[in-house]
């Protein structure tokens, strides 16, 4: 370990430089995928047979959130859809503060008082090895080793699991920093057109935290990921980030738009889409999953469930689901905001709204998921109210 945080090796595409350590495939697969494969490798080798699990849990420093990221895990995972205020584990925060690993014997043997601690148990995992991901002096997460070996990491095999544990928190910053730094920029254009378009500031910030609750309640009915759930929280501010080509008389009109006007207002996604290529193209997003969320996101998010949207008319499931999600949030957020030229809704209108448009204009099974979570949507509006 370094004071800075990770002392880590070489690493350029998908591969380990420093040694050959190892060579986890290609670029198109998902972050999860190369766990997996990362996982079965380590299984081969003599000696880390009993490596049940590999978990990287992703930080959030706006609002202190850890949360589950993506696992590769032997049987059922103990975690999925989970988050945790990092003040809330000061074990872990101790980590963080002196850029250490721990190593546990016999995780058995702790007291039962979170959640994640529960669930390792109740999996019958035994022993741990957990690394904080810091780089540049910034914390990105934790990566997690489990067996349900009593002692498995220790003397010579300790020893042989610490490259990859650090090759994983590799892998994972690259893939966190790709997401970050296309949210980076996309913001930076917006913070430009900022100053023309009151419908910034914590507007993307209420929205990415809405998707995220609707997504999150999405995945516990259905199959979604946790590095899913997080690329959509993270690239859903950038829905708009077109507006930026949209003229000062149509994006700043306070009544409604005249038919012109609308036409105009509409091409926004068209330039958005125009941006995000750009922004793949010059700043390089290697994973081809980030690069998909974004563009779904950019391009279909006004598209509507029945197919009347734009700019494309898609319908029903034709639309990425991510798409669907980000629609529903936006509006939600627009309906419960004040601009000058309307009134904020309450909750409860734009609840009923979205009920009531739900099978027309919004997939109603993000809609039902966004009602089902209207407790944490209250508290991100109160959080982040004052910088609406």
């Amino acid at each position: 370990m370094s004071g800075n945080g990770l002392s880590l090796c070489a690493y350029e595409g998908n591969k380990l430089t420093q040694g050959g350590v190892l060579d986890v495939g290609g670029e198109d697969k998902t972050f999860k995928e190369h766990l997996e494969s990362f996982r079965e490798e380590l299984r081969r080798r003599p000696g880390l047979e009993a490596l049940d699990r590999i978990a990287v849990a992703a930080y959030d420093p706006e609002t202190d959130m850890l949360k589950t990221f993506a696992h590769a895990t032997e049987g059922a995972p103990p975690l999925q859809h989970y988050d945790v205020r990092l003040a809330d584990v000061p074990s872990l925060g101790r980590l963080v503060e002196e850029a250490a690993e721990r190593v546990m014997g016999d995780i058995s043997d702790l007291p039962s008082w979170t959640r994640h601690t529960q669930a390792l148990q109740r999996g019958g995992y035994r022993s741990s090895y957990t690394l904080p991901m810091i780089y540049d002096g910034k914390l990105y997460g934790f990566v997690f080793f489990n067996s349900r070996q009593p002692g498995f990491f220790t003397g010579e095999r300790l020893e042989d699991v610490r490259p990859y544990v650090r090759v994983v928190a590799l892998l994972a910053i690259n893939a966190m920093r790709d997401a970050r730094m296309f949210r980076g920029a996309a913001r930076t254009a917006i913070a430009f057109s900022a100053i023309r378009d009151d419908e910034t500031g914590g507007h993307l910030q209420r929205m990415a935290h809405y998707s995220r609750l609707t997504a999150l309640e999405l995945g516990n009915r259905i199959n979604i990921s946790d590095e899913f759930i997080e690329l959509i929280f993270q690239f859903a501010p950038l829905h708009d980030v077109g507006k930026i080509g949209v003229s000062d008389r149509v994006l700043l009109k306070p009544g409604p738009l005249e038919a012109d006007e609308m036409a105009q207002m509409r091409q926004h996604v068209a330039v958005g889409e125009e941006m995000v290529e750009t922004m793949i193209r010059e700043l390089g997003l290697h994973a081809a999953d980030q690069a998909d969320t974004l563009r779904n996101i950019v391009a279909y998010h006004h598209e509507a469930w029945d197919g009347s949207g734009y700019l494309r008319g898609l319908q029903g499931k034709l639309i990425p689901l991510e798409s669907r999600i980000v629609a529903v949030a936006d509006v939600f957020d627009a309906l419960t905001s004040e601009r000058p030229y309307k009134r904020a809704w309450s909750i409860d209108e734009a609840v009923t709204f979205l009920q009531s448009k739900a099978g027309e204009k919004f997939d109603p099974d993000c809609v039902d998921a966004l009602c089902a979570r209207i407790d944490e949507i209250r508290e991100v509006k109160r959080r982040f109210s004052e910088s609406g």
